[in-house]
């Protein structure tokens, strides 16, 4: 029964995987070499300014927060983004900067699901640790190596599923930030516009492995 449960387990571990892949990694390394015009701090404060909202206040934190987290990223009339995105010129952290832009505009209109997101977020940065300190427990009082991999795998799969139904909140956030971007005109240049609009919709798809999963892929 336990390679039954760790078999499907590792199916659901493989297509979240493949789908960053496809959809994430491969665009975000592209977008590492394209070079703005401005930071990306800037490009989040003109996209905020361009729809009114001046006085939101953006913070730039050391904390380097790749994958949003819900309440760390996000709140009311305030964003933060990371020191080393914020100054950064590279269409890579332009996409992330827009995207936690769209996740304000996001929250605006649609709260309960920016909730259920967040959540998902978290079931799967701490279900998976804590699952790991029970396994490790359950080794010590004789728990077959068999169902202690089988358990863990199983909890990554669960946390995987949690982000997957989810992440259509951050797909939708990222169309926002396109949408603006493109009718704003907020980049000069159109290369420079396409090169931020790929970017910000590949990081609408980074977080759709657990925690750890994420840190190891």
């Amino acid at each position: 029964m336990h390679r039954l449960i760790l078999l499907f387990s590792l199916l659901i571990l493989l297509a979240a995987i493949v789908l960053r892949k496809v959809n994430a990694d491969r665009a975000l390394r592209k977008a590492r070499v394209k070079k703005m015009g401005m930071s990306a701090g800037d490009l989040a404060r003109r996209m905020l300014d361009s729809l009114q909202h001046d006085k939101v206040k953006i913070e730039v934190t050391t904390r380097a927060t790749r994958v949003w987290a819900g309440a760390d990223v996000i709140g009311k009339k305030w964003l933060r983004i990371p020191t080393q995105v914020a100054g950064n010129l590279s269409a890579h952290a332009h996409g992330q900067a827009a995207l936690r832009v769209g996740l304000y505009l996001l929250s605006l209109h649609d709260p309960k699901a920016m909730g259920r997101r967040r959540w998902a977020l978290r079931f799967g940065q701490v279900f998976p640790i804590f699952t790991a300190m029970v396994v490790v427990f359950g080794i010590f009082v004789r728990l077959p190596m068999g169902w202690a991999m089988a358990i863990m795998m199983t909890s990554l799969a669960l946390a995987a599923c949690a982000q997957i139904l989810t992440v259509y909140v951050e797909r939708q956030a990222s169309e926002l930030a396109c949408v603006v971007i493109e009718r704003k005109r907020i980049l000069p240049r159109l290369s420079d516009e396409e090169a931020v609009i790929a970017s910000t919709r590949a990081w609408s798809w980074y977080g759709i492995l657990p925690g750890i999963l994420s840190r190891l892929t």
